[in-house]
This record gives structure tokens, C-alpha cells and sequence, in this order.
């Protein structure tokens, strides 16, 4: 899979940063850092667009500008992604009525655009499209496996990694919480990485898409502890 992310500041860097580092080897993994100015508005989109474009199979457009947003149908034009993924972390940077419009537009062209609220939310099951399922294996909602020893967190294993890498802070730094403060323990070290997403309220969910982010690796701890039988160490003799 050849996997393209934009981004044009220092939000989007940190996807890049942890999705080609800890992406498959077989994935071929590029990026696009988008540095042209730009105006609060503009009627000429195509006067925007980078001669450079890198081709891919699957676009992950994380900028912070609008406007980056609105050009996306254009990007497709020149790169010839199948797929694009952009999440909702931020409305100041994607609202949701900006997403559902590129969404429809790029549906007339046979291009499935993902808008998850927030990019922690994506899951195998978002939808049914082979590059994204792949994607979702590895990024996405949060999923790991726990080891205790003695009541305490002993080892955390990353089956799924949020998008950002904030899975893998939590894991690292959940080792010796007990068992029972290790949910709580995981939403404290959530804000800690700390996450990126708005501390807006906002009306669609009732509470702050950090907050939302957050929920998803508390849930993730929880179903390990709670859905899941815990991997128990034999005391040693």
C-alpha cells in the first residue's frame, strides 16, 4: 500500500511521525508537508495546488488550514488515490459540514473519503474498502492486550496504536499501576502525551472531542481487563 500524509503544521507532523515509524515494512509510507501561504478565503483552489504531489493509494490529509481541506478533491486529481482519510480532530481545522461536502463530491467520482470524529475512533469496521481495513489494523481506536503480575500492570502489548502514538505512551507508562486504577490511570495518561484534539465543547457529542479521544483508550483498558481473560504471570518460585 502506498500511503500519502499531508499535513502543513505541527498536528499533522505528529501522525507522520508515528505512522512511518511504526508502520508495516511493506507499506510504502510518504509525506507531504503543504508550506504555501494561503488566504482566509479563496475562489481560485487550483492556484493552490503543489506540482509536487507524490502519487498514492491512499491519502491521510491531517492539515490545520480549511482551505487545505477544500483542495483535496483536487490533490486526487494529481496523486490518484483510491481513498482519503481526514479526520475530525479539530473543527477550526475540518468542520463536520465542510467533511460531509468533500465526502459527496469525491462519491461522485468514485472516491471514498473517511471523516472520523476523532481519528482515534477508526475502526476495521468504519468501512468495508481493502486500503482502509488495512489501515485500521494497525491505526485507529485503540487496542491492547495487558499482562499482570501480582495485581499490577506488568507488560501492555499495542495491538492497534491511535494514529497520534498516544496508544504507545499509555502502554509504556501503564507498567506498574494496579489493576484496579488502571482504566483511570489510562484517560490521565491520555491528556499527558498530551492529545491534540480540541478542549472545545462540542454540540454533536455534548462533551470535548479531547475528552471522546480520551474515552477510547479507557475503553480499550477496560475491555483487556473486563471482556478480556488477563494474561496472569505465574508467580515465581
Amino acid at each position: 500500500m502506498k500511503l500519502l500524509i499531508l499535513y502543513d503544521g505541527d498536528y499533522g507532523k505528529r501522525f507522520w511521525d508515528n505512522i512511518s515509524k511504526n508502520a508495516p515494512k511493506a507499506w510504502e509510507v510518504q509525506e507531504y508537508h503543504y508550506t504555501k501561504s494561503l488566504p482566509p478565503f479563496t475562489e481560485e483552489l487550483s492556484d493552490y495546488v503543489p506540482e509536487d504531489l507524490p502519487s498514492c493509494d491512499l491519502l491521510i490529509s491531517v492539515q490545520e488550514h480549511p482551505i487545505v481541506a477544500e483542495l483535496i478533491p483536487l490533490f486526487i486529481k494529481k496523486i490518484g488515490a483510491k481513498v482519503v482519510i481526514t479526520p475530525i480532530d479539530n473543527k477550526a481545522y475540518l468542520s463536520s459540514g465542510l467533511a460531509r461536502q468533500l465526502k459527496r463530491k469525491l462519491e461522485k467520482e468514485g472516491i471514498e473519503l473517511l471523516h472520523p470524529m476523532t481519528f482515534c475512533t477508526l475502526t476495521e469496521k468504519s468501512s468495508k474498502n481493502e486500503l482502509i481495513l488495512e489501515f485500521a489494523k494497525c491505526f485507529g481506536r485503540p487496542d491492547v492486550e495487558i499482562e499482570f503480575e501480582k495485581e499490577k500492570v506488568k507488560e501492555v502489548r499495542v495491538i492497534r496504536d491511535a494514529p497520534c502514538g498516544n496508544t504507545r505512551f499509555v502502554a509504556e507508562h501503564l507498567v506498574g499501576t494496579h489493576r484496579m486504577d488502571a482504566v483511570e490511570r489510562s484517560g490521565i495518561l491520555h491528556h499527558n502525551h498530551p492529545c491534540w484534539a480540541t478542549m472545545t465543547r462540542d454540540p454533536e457529542l455534548g462533551d470535548t472531542l479531547m475528552h471522546h479521544a480520551g474515552l477510547q483508550i479507557k475503553l480499550a483498558v477496560e475491555e483487556t481487563i473486563k471482556g478480556k481473560k488477563p494474561l496472569e504471570m505465574e508467580e515465581k518460585k
